[in-house]
């Protein structure tokens, strides 16, 4: 194929330019195969000219949960192939203006599987959960918004502009009551029925005559006669509609040029504005699988229960019998339809950062799987509702369907923030759980999602700190991954007059991006573990400003006031046993004087360093049955270390064959000399020094962990100290 076969972008006439889609064609789409079946036409607009149009929301890669431990068995069953959705392989050519233009398999999916008559449904329909259940066109009708009108009417042969409401309200009856002449005109041409009554028998001029709009009244009967005033004969020509919004498509991957850095920098400031002012966006989740249409009915099920879910008895994701259900007051949710909902949460499109701000600033919002419609309102309401169930019992329960290697986190957690965000950025200091849009709350909330380009995990924020802040935010595509993530960083830290940001730091060895600063955190990964910004040894003293530095350099100003002596093992994740108890912690404590400059205890200073003192209420300071938990923990944390090691007895003599047997050597060692002629004082200082903490591999062993143990219970007696007895 020659190079002038592929389409080539032309320079944007202006800044504020954007390109649109229209699918001209779709014609003899085989799904097995690459070919060019769609043929498509590009326009110029400028945005500040409002034209209609809707927006595209999807991912460009994968959409399924391909990496998941669970699922990707059950698709390979399926023989569900993923070979093309490669970059490469799976790039799928259409006609754009005559010429080729390769996208993704996903979009190319999109393009061909989303129904032609996605918006007039819409339009056709009001929400489930209101009385009156009013459509767009009532809305239209009422508000006296004829663009709005225009643009629902040109939704296609399908749209019904006689839909009425729960009551049996039509939009004519709403234009005659609140005296909308023009969209009365508007109605009539568009085929209205004037005829239709609703449920207390009204007709559309009952309710022009009974609010005093005249005109309306004399406009409705002359039309029913038949009759038409002096002037006003074209009124009975069928309307011209201009195109709907579903006849125009703003898409990110080709209405893009992405090799132009500077239009991409440009368009990508813009986005924050092109999906606010498209009439709504259409949210592509992907091909369906074997799960999607389980998975809809259950959202229908969910949502339409009587009773509040968050507060029955049913523990998500569980396998639990009917009658759980039936004392809630919920329709049964069996554990296939966990299964296909965990399968829609898991998708590939809840894991990319773009669609924050694409859910947060857009209008209406039409969810697509193949050709199912995934009702998007419902669709929110259970991911909260699962997402607070789970809250209130206090553990997350879908770890079936969580990598073992993976951040323990609500399944449904990415939905749930979308729908926070949103309401946030609607409500203000009125939303539920209201937070302030910045750098910094937005960056922790949305660490795990993903951005294929690195630098994005920035840059898709700026789109909603341009609509809440007063600067302007402009991404600048020439920069390194390495500069954008620390100039974020000392901008994060700058604005919230904190240096927390740092605790996001990790170690190199952890790290994706490893040419990162020593300072700066590596955004890239889709987690960091935060808790270390609980702890505050400042206290309230003031935070100096940060010094004027190059963007790799961070100046900043302290005194010494100790000396790290060692530090514990980095932990392997959720799955590591050590993030419960790790053994080094009895070392480390070794190293610190029995009096804790605080006066408490060593035992009490871990427990409390562990939760940062706080109650899981994130009141300060934690409960003294914390400690006492934390006691009861470290012992059976030893139990299962002394089952580990009865085990290896067996090959080892020379390890304790029992739990039992391990507590009377140790207490053997302490009850004869020297051990037992020491005072709490030697004990303290022959154990206080690297290197005499037994902190070597030969002193890790179940004997060696109660010996340290020891220690504490004979230097500090205390109420969170097991003691051999």
């Amino acid at each position: 194929m020659s190079d002038t076969d592929l389409y080539k972008y032309t320079t944007l006439p202006t800044s504020t330019s954007i390109r649109l889609l229209r699918i001209d064609s779709k014609k003899n789409i085989n799904d097995s195969t690459n070919n060019t079946h769609i043929t498509c036409s590009f326009k110029t607009v400028d945005l500040n000219t409002n034209p209609c149009y809707h927006s595209l929301s999807y991912t460009w890669g994968n959409p399924y949960p391909a990496d998941n431990e669970y699922f990707r068995p059950k698709y390979d069953e399926a023989q569900l192939s993923f070979n093309k959705y490669d970059p490469e392989k799976g790039k799928c050519g259409i006609r754009v203006d005559g010429k080729l233009l390769y996208v993704s398999r996903n979009l190319f999916d999109a393009l061909c599987s989303v129904p032609d008559d996605a918006w007039a449904r819409n339009c056709n329909r009001g929400n489930s959960k209101k009385t009156k259940a009013h459509a767009p066109l009532h809305w239209a009708s009422i508000s006296g918004n004829e663009k709005f009108l225009l643009s629902i009417l040109a939704g296609g042969r399908s749209l019904d502009v006689n839909v009425v409401d729960g009551v049996g309200r039509s939009g004519l009856s709403f234009a005659a009551e609140f005296g909308r002449l023009g969209i009365v005109k508007i109605l009539m041409r568009a085929g209205a029925d004037s005829g239709i009554a609703d449920a207390e028998g009204k007709l559309a001029v009952d309710y022009a005559k009974g609010n005093g709009h005249e005109e309306i009244v004399t406009f409705l009967e002359t039309w029913e006669a038949g009759e038409m005033r002096e002037g006003e004969e074209n009124l009975r020509t069928p309307i011209q509609l201009p195109d709907g919004p579903q006849d125009w498509v703003w898409i990110d991957q080709i209405c893009i040029n992405q090799e132009d850095l500077e239009e991409r920098a440009t368009q990508v400031t813009m986005m924050d504005q092109i999906y606010q002012k498209a009439q709504y966006t259409l949210l592509w989740l992907g091909a369906e699988d074997q799960y999607t249409e389980t998975a809809i009915k259950a959202i229908w099920k969910i949502d339409s229960a009587p009773a509040d879910f968050r507060h029955s008895e049913i523990t998500p994701y569980a396998d639990e019998g009917k009658e759980v259900y039936e004392r809630g007051g919920i329709p049964f949710i069996s554990p296939q339809e966990w299964t296909a909902l965990a399968a829609l949460f898991l998708r590939d499109y809840f894991r990319r950062l773009w669609v924050v701000q694409e859910n947060v600033l857009s209008g209406t919002i039409l969810g697509y799987c193949g050709k199912h419609e995934v009702p998007w309102r419902e669709f929110c309401r259970v991911a909260q509702l699962v997402y607070f169930r789970q809250l209130i019992l206090g553990h997350i329960t879908s770890t079936i369907y969580i990598n073992r290697r993976d951040v323990v986190d609500g399944i449904e957690s990415r939905a749930v923030s979308l729908v926070q965000w949103r309401e946030r950025f609607e409500k203000g200091d009125e939303a539920a759980l209201p937070k302030i849009f910045c750098l910094e709350n937005l960056v922790f909330d949305t660490w795990n999602f993903r951005a294929t380009d690195p630098r994005d995990k920035i840059f898709g924020l700026y789109g909603l700190l341009n609509r809440t802040g007063q600067s302007k935010w402009r991404p600048d595509y020439h920069k390194s991954v390495e500069e954008v993530y620390a100039q974020a960083t000392k901008t994060i830290m700058q604005e919230s007059g904190e240096l927390r940001m740092l605790s996001a730091a990790v170690d190199y060895s952890l790290r994706n991006i490893p040419t990162l600063p020593s300072w700066v955190p590596d955004y890239s990964m889709t987690y960091t573990n935060m808790m270390s910004s609980e702890y505050k040894a400042a206290g309230d003293l003031p935070v100096y400003p940060i010094r004027p530095t190059a963007w790799d350099v961070l100046g900043v100003a302290g005194v010494k006031i100790d000396t790290v002596l060692d530090i514990g093992n980095t932990t392997n994740g959720p799955s590591d046993l050590h993030m419960i108890f790790d053994p080094r912690w009895l070392e480390l404590l070794l190293l610190l004087p029995v009096k804790y400059h605080n006066g408490q205890t060593r035992t009490e200073a871990l427990w409390r360093t562990i939760c940062a003192d706080h109650h899981v209420k994130r009141t300060i300071p934690a409960p003294a049955s914390y400690g006492e938990a934390f006691r009861k923990a470290l012992c059976v944390m030893l139990s299962v270390l002394a089952k580990q090691e009865t085990k290896m007895a067996i090959e080892d003599p020379k390890l304790p064959p029992s739990l039992k047997a391990a507590l009377g050597r140790v207490r053997k060692i302490w009850s004869t000399p020297p051990m037992s002629t020491m005072t709490a004082e030697d004990i303290e200082f022959d154990f206080s020094e690297p290197g005499r903490n037994l902190s070597g591999p030969e002193h890790r062993n179940l004997i060696y962990y109660l010996f340290k143990l020891q220690c504490f219970a004979a230097t500090e007696p205390s109420l969170f100290t097991p003691t051999l007895d």
